[in-house]
């Protein structure tokens, strides 16, 4: 009798069993280094990441566009999303100028000191160019031995 009342219960549990929830998976970026390129007229702009042989058309929205127009010439990895022939930027960093590596981040003054906030944390300049200090809260890349200087800089975006 005991089996008879066991079978159904087992049975009945068992066939309420659901299969545990698959993790969503979250889609990872894509992303490209080269050197931004601008082409064509001052109506007609193309932003191009040239790597080794190969031209890219980047994509971005107004600011980012903006940001990128002011990088030609220079060495960046921008992250985003391939979409056919063009890449669609949602985020870039400055990597080099002329072959030598810079860092990519926001001026900060702070009285006599000047610091440039990267990703990775706070970085101080050891002896700033003078016009670097009127650029508080602007997004720049900063070439150069930071310590002691003399530094190379480029705006990316200008404070606001």
């Amino acid at each position: 009798m005991l089996l008879g009342i066991l079978v159904p219960l087992m049975t009945a549990a068992l066939g309420c069993h659901h299969p545990a929830p698959k993790p969503s998976v979250e889609i990872e970026a894509d992303s490209l280094t080269g050197i931004v390129s601008i082409t064509g007229t001052s109506f007609e702009q193309q932003l191009v990441l040239r790597s080794g042989t190969t031209a890219t058309l980047l994509s971005a929205a107004a600011p980012d566009s903006a940001g990128l127009s002011r990088l030609g010439g220079v060495e960046v990895l921008v992250v985003g999303r391939k979409d056919g022939n063009r890449f669609r930027v949602e985020h870039l960093t400055a990597l080099s100028v002329a072959g030598s590596p810079v860092v990519d981040g926001v001026v900060r003054v702070y009285g006599d000191r000047v610091v440039v906030e990267t990703a990775r944390g706070p970085l101080p300049l050891g002896n700033p160019p003078g016009g670097l200090r009127a650029l508080n809260g602007a997004r720049v890349w900063v070439g150069g031995p930071l310590n002691t200087g003399p530094n190379t800089y480029g705006v990316i975006v200008p404070a606001q």
